[in-house]
């Protein structure tokens, strides 16, 4: 019996491991069901059994694993080295053929879709089925002809739209930038022949001509931005070749050429030219400068500019951060350097949204699922951002924001005690690579993170670090590489630290159990050949790192707000002396200090009625140096309303922030109790119908 390919590159994957591989890593690598592992795995150690070989072994919560002897044999016997093998979802499927529908030159029958997808007639015309549904969303329409095969018909601009789109969806093994600079490219085109659609030589003249841009306009695109640029734009001349040009609007076009992206795109469209030695029409250079508008940068000294459009966003980027501070109770220390950045990620995001770009490039349900405090504090202040740009933002624009909060939270306050030394590379861009700095340190105590490299920096920088931990994977340079996600859950977190503790060997602080007593115990009952080897294994199976969870950090609102903390009144002489009743449990509960409910109140004489959250419903607070010893949150319930500068209020929520964080979770429910059962909590007669109302918002 002989393995086929698939088989073949699951068991060279297994061959090649260090560590225990779960089966769902095994599907999630191959692009497979469980089912499907299952039975490969069947195949596998049938073949291994017909080579008198050690079958692959499993253990229950660690993965599959093969003996030390049998990957040896292994590996003599099938000369073993990286075998590829990768089947497309139906996703991914649809995306190469809206890609070869509008970049081809040459007509598209059903037996060229059979190839390019590699699966059956019948489920290429389901897949067929469904894309003509999906293009019709962007006013598109997939046609079919005897003599001139399948074709996408429909505007130009409408045409670039949902090529951006699908060929997000292509994910190459070794990255767009592999695809365009490095040898691997002509590897990836023999194991699929679908990148056969692509010129190595036109991409690296479209990268030369994009890194030409970035030294004129004197910014630098992140890495990620600047790949899929170039591939954008190499589809994109595609279509010109083929006599298909979009319009331009002439207002657009008025405020496009007054910046410098424009001329930056007409330079671009000239080389094209030259090297075509054809015409392109003008409208090309506006389409192009729009998606160099539209692009993310790690730095733009046009930001220093004062022209109309800089100086509307910076106002809004100081709206939304001081909205932010209010509606999330922190205060940014640095709040120039986080004006800076926040701005930075506005402009491009600005001239996508106001042009239509989609960059496609984060679901915004991971951030949601990660952070949700943060991100639904985000779509509070975001109306003025869409004030300024006219349009509603969209989730993913949103999350974009919010990771930029989010990272800024997690900058302010983190000093890490150093023993190994660790570099990240992230070529998401500035606010993702904060954030996912902020996780690492949280994670590795013990380690110093020397600093956050984009892949061109890395590929020239000296390094001088124990290990990298990267979003994309890096050509050997001699140092050990985790691969990981620009955004950790748990789950990210835990195979993390497996990998760094199986790194290193000796006793560090990531070893939570002795592996010298268990090797003591074995030693008394049996005969150790390998000792090194054993010691590696017994780390590598024991070791199960407790993640602690961020949400159990951060409190519900039930647990912050009980009957003790809740005060009924039927009116009070001024609002000073109702913030300060407000807050006596926490006072006499030893929570805060006298200190802090002199800062609540001198701060609102000073900036003015800005605790007023809602109509009737203030939240007095400070900062946590003010005087706060324990994070807690205390109310008072007023008959008869009173006046706030100018503002009536009979519901005071005294809040006390032990951090920058801890209290987001209570926040969250808070806000949402009050946007739903407002007129309850101002109707409750008592505390219990308060801690009824408040436990119901709690489990939210």
């Amino acid at each position: 019996m002989s393995l086929d390919k698939r088989s073949t590159a699951m068991l060279t994957h297994i061959v090649h491991s260090e560590l225990y591989i779960p089966v769902e890593k095994l599907a999630e690598q191959f692009n497979v069901s469980r089912r499907t592992v299952y039975n490969d795995l069947d195949k596998i150690n049938f073949w291994l059994k017909e080579n008198k070989i050690s079958e692959i072994q499993q253990i229950r919560a660690a993965g599959l694993y093969l003996e030390k002897r049998a990957k040896q044999e292994i590996m003599s016997k099938l000369l073993v080295f990286p075998v590829y093998y990768y089947e497309l979802s139906p996703e991914e499927r649809k995306a190469w053929l809206v890609t070869y529908f509008l970049a081809s030159a040459k007509a598209l029958f059903l037996k060229d879709l059979i190839a390019i997808t590699r699966v059956s007639r019948n489920t290429v015309l389901e897949d067929l089925k469904c894309l003509r549904e999906e293009l019709g969303s962007y006013r598109l329409e997939l046609t079919s002809r005897k003599k001139l095969g399948y074709q996408v018909v429909g505007k130009e601009t409408d045409i670039r739209r949902a090529l951006i789109n699908y060929i997000a969806k292509i994910k190459p093994q070794h990255g767009w930038y592999s695809m365009i600079h490095d040898q691997a490219f002509e590897a990836d085109k023999e194991k699929d022949s679908n990148y056969m659609i692509f010129d190595q030589t036109e991409l690296k003249r479209i990268y030369r001509e994009l890194s030409r841009c970035e030294q004129r306009l004197g910014i630098q695109f992140t890495d990620d931005v600047l790949n899929i640029l170039v591939i954008r734009f190499y589809l994109f001349l595609k279509r010109i070749k083929q006599k298909q040009y979009v319009d331009i609007d002439p207002v657009e076009q008025s405020v496009i050429e007054q910046t410098g992206e424009f001329n930056a795109a007409k330079d671009f469209i000239i080389e094209a030219e030259n090297k075509w030695d054809a015409e392109i029409p003008t409208t090309e250079a506006y389409y192009f400068a729009k998606h160099l508008l539209g692009s993310k940068v790690n730095y733009n000294p046009s930001l220093e500019d004062e022209n109309e459009e800089i100086i509307g966003l910076r106002e809004v980027v100081k709206e939304m951060i001081e909205d932010f501070q209010l509606v999330a109770v922190v205060s940014f220390t640095d709040r120039a350097g986080m004006e800076t950045n926040l701005l930075l990620h506005l402009k491009p995001a600005y001239y996508r949204i106001k042009y239509g770009i989609d960059m496609g490039e984060l679901a915004f349900d991971s951030v949601e699922d990660n952070f949700p405090e943060i991100y639904q504090l985000t779509k509070k202040v975001i109306h003025h951002f869409e004030r300024f740009v006219g349009k509603k933002i969209n989730q993913s624009e949103i999350a974009y924001i919010a990771i930029h909060f989010s990272g800024w939270l997690h900058k302010e306050g983190l000093s890490i005690q150093t023993r190994r030394k660790m570099l990240i590379v992230c070529t998401n861009g500035l606010g993702t690579s904060r954030l996912l700095q902020s996780q690492l340190e949280g994670l590795f105590s013990e380690v110093d993170i020397t600093g956050i490299a984009s892949l061109r920096e890395y590929r020239e920088m000296e390094l001088a670090v124990d290990f990298i931990v990267s979003t994309v994977p890096l050509p050997d340079r001699g140092v050990p590489v985790c691969l990981v996600n620009p955004l950790l859950d748990n789950h990210d977190k835990e195979n993390l630290l497996k990998q760094v503790n199986a790194l290193f060997t000796d006793n560090n602080g990531y070893q939570p159990y002795s592996v010298d007593t268990l090797m003591d115990i074995v030693k008394r009952y049996a005969e150790v050949r390998e000792v090194g080897q054993l010691q590696q294994e017994l780390r590598k199976y024991l070791y199960h790192p407790s993640v602690t969870s961020e949400a159990k950090l951060k409190p519900a609102l039930t647990e912050l707000v009980n009957g003790d903390h809740i005060l009924f009144a039927a009116n009070v002489e001024s609002w000073q002396q109702a913030v300060e009743l407000a807050a006596s449990p926490l006072l006499e509960k030893g929570y805060i200090t006298e200190g802090y409910v002199e800062s609540m109140v001198a701060n609102i004489e000073k900036q003015g009625p800005y605790v007023v959250i809602s109509p009737l419903i203030a939240m007095p607070h400070g900062r946590a140096e003010d005087g706060v010893n324990q994070l807690g949150i205390s109310l008072l319930h007023l008959q008869e309303p009173v006046e706030m500068l100018g503002k009536k209020v009979r519901i005071f929520m005294v809040l006390a922030p032990e951090n920058n964080e801890k209290h987001l979770k209570a926040l969250a429910q808070l806000t949402n109790m009050f946007s739903h059962d407002k007129r309850a909590v101002l109707d409750a007669k008592n505390k219990e119908q308060i801690c009824k109302i408040i436990t119901t918002y709690s489990s939210r």
